[in-house]
């Protein structure tokens, strides 16, 4: 029963009996993981205090052959990325990029995945407010893009011929449609060049060159869950996802 250790971010936590608790985890070298923290939640545990939703650390497993729940000997906390609690908004746009991962990510390792999920989650915590929604869409959109699914924008998802100025957007079809492709798709979306521009800064991993007042941010929060429900959560509900949504618009329209 080797102990293995590696890089890992807590992603959902759950009381397990009188004295532990359940984790998910997104680990570097081992993908999705769930481990039991016994004797987590009594007082003097001296794992119990560091497992905190959103935590990053190194995380020793003991692996127990296939089994679906190993026992987590320890967690050495780096960053605890508490300031994700004391805002609303951030808070709910980690939750959905955690949502994210727990719900789209296969469990095989996928060390692309955990550095978009880390490197997001930094900058949820610490983006400045008036950028903290583009911020978070650049995070969501760089975990669409290390699973390996990236909107098409230069030419068109249906057909290849290329695209210019502005575009129907099909979040179903996968992208840009040309004119013949897009008047028939259900759905679609016209985005002019600058929103165009805006949303490949966003899946390049860049803050677009003007900032996304609350109108265009809100738009783009549902191009992305379009695409997300048709490309990688197969329908199923994204409750976190949803919140974040509602509440960005709540935080930035009071």
């Amino acid at each position: 029963m080797p102990l293995v250790a590696t890089p890992a971010i807590i992603l959902h936590v759950m009381p397990y009996s009188e004295t532990s608790k359940i984790v998910r985890l997104l680990a570097r070298d081992l993908g999705l993981q769930s481990a039991i923290a016994k004797g987590a939640r009594r007082a003097k545990s001296r794992t119990g205090p560091r497992l905190d939703l959103f935590a990053s650390g190194t995380a020793t497993l003991t692996m127990k052959g296939h089994r679906e729940l190993n026992p987590l000997t320890s967690f050495d906390i780096t960053s605890a990325h508490a300031g994700l609690s004391h805002d609303v908004t951030r808070f709910a746009a980690a939750s959905a990029l955690a949502e994210l991962v727990l719900k789209c990510v296969p469990a095989e390792p996928h060390p692309e995945v955990f550095d978009a999920a880390s490197a997001g989650l930094d900058a949820i915590e610490h983006a400045p407010s008036e950028l903290l929604e583009t911020a978070a869409l650049v995070a969501c959109w760089g975990l669409v893009v290390a699973l390996g699914f990236s909107p098409t924008l230069d030419r068109c998802a249906v057909c290849g011929v290329p695209t210019e100025g502005s575009i129907r957007f099909s979040a179903a079809q996968g992208g840009a449609l040309c004119a013949s492709h897009g008047t028939e798709a259900p759905n679609v979306t016209r985005l002019k060049r600058p929103d165009r521009e805006a949303l490949a800064a966003l899946i390049a991993g860049r803050l677009p060159e003007a900032a996304l007042d609350p109108r265009h941010a809100a738009a783009h929060r549902k191009l992305l869950m379009a695409f997300v429900r048709h490309h990688l959560a197969e329908d199923r509900p994204l409750p976190a996802l949803a919140f974040w949504d509602a509440e960005s618009w709540n935080a930035t329209s009071s």
